[in-house]
């Protein structure tokens, strides 16, 4: 019942978003792309969609959500088709490596159980590391590798998509993502992430 009643506010934030949205990105295809509420997400988010329109005139809506729970959510249900979490926070919860001291193996086991239990598929890392999940604030921050996640059925009906999207795999580390934070708070996000795609020759 609490997972059913998640499931409906989260399609209730979806649908406030997409009627606000202007008419002109119902032309050609769309895909949604849910993020939390973080600086990392909404960069990433931001140069995913500009690389994915730029290469392929797909139109990609920005739906921010609350926390990275939801944007998961959006996806396995089917109200947006591509999320960014970290390993550490998909990881919680399992045993198997430890994303901090194995994190090639812990990714590997992430990819097979999100494949087997909600036909996602993990593309490759970005090069930057995000926060596990804490008990408290005061607590030191772990970070764990992040990397976008869509499903089979999407990459389907986009089957250029993955491809596209690795091409950004490795070139945001830490220090990349520390830069377009600094850049980020003196101007404009989609400014910010059309200089390093272009000086990267990715548009």
């Amino acid at each position: 019942m609490k997972r059913k009643k998640y499931f409906i506010i989260i399609s209730g934030l979806i649908l406030l978003h997409l009627l606000a949205t202007p008419l002109l990105a119902c032309k050609g295809r769309v895909l949604n792309l849910a993020v939390g509420n973080s600086p990392d997400q909404l960069i990433m988010g931001q140069m995913l969609s500009i690389l994915i329109n730029e290469r392929t005139g797909t139109t990609v809506e920005i739906v921010q959500l609350e926390d990275i729970k939801a944007a998961h959510e959006a996806v396995l249900h089917g109200l947006a088709e591509i999320y960014i979490t970290y390993l550490g926070m998909a990881q919680a919860g399992t045993e198997g490596p430890n994303a901090l001291d194995e994190p090639q193996k812990a990714y590997v086991l992430a990819r097979k159980s999100y494949n087997e239990k909600f036909d996602m598929i993990w593309l490759r890392p970005f090069g930057f590391q995000g926060p596990l999940p804490q008990a408290a604030p005061s607590e030191k921050v772990d970070r764990t590798i992040a990397a976008p996640i869509t499903t089979k059925e999407v990459v389907k009906k986009f089957p250029i998509l993955d491809r596209l999207i690795n091409k950004l795999a490795g070139r945001v580390d830490n220090k990349t993502m520390e830069e377009l934070r600094k850049k980020s708070e003196n101007q404009d996000v989609e400014i910010t992430v059309r200089e390093f795609l272009t000086s990267h020759n990715l548009i």
